[in-house]
């Protein structure tokens, strides 16, 4: 199997929704984070903000607005392939939650 990275990008934040969406959000998120199993590999969300860094070394803000598609967290996820691993992505509950996701595999690194 290959591993791939999910990008969870924009949706609605939780300062935006009810308590009670939140909760349902919660348990949406419980239930697929279980059924992933021993395919999730890991993640977390992300603090909004942050810096850029270029090649000249210059620096700069990270995106920090949702319609700009701020990165709100990630996945790590086994799969067989990309097409599995979109199928997985679509089951998210951040699409629910009006995000996107972009799906990457991730290149295995070469011996040392």
């Amino acid at each position: 199997m290959k591993q791939y990275l999910l990008l969870l990008r924009a949706g609605t934040p939780m300062s935006e929704k009810t308590e009670e969406q939140n909760k349902a959000e919660m348990a949406a998120w419980g239930a697929y984070m279980g059924g992933l199993g021993a395919n999730l590999v890991g993640g977390l969300p992300l603090v909004s903000g942050g810096s850029t860094v270029s090649a000249s070394g210059a620096t700069g803000q990270a995106v920090t607005s949702a319609n700009e598609g701020i990165v709100g967290g990630y996945l790590i996820i086994k799969a067989d392939s990309l097409d599995a691993a979109v199928e997985s992505a679509k089951k998210c509950p951040h699409i629910d939650n009006k995000g996107n996701i972009e799906v990457r595999e991730i290149a295995p690194m070469p011996a040392m």
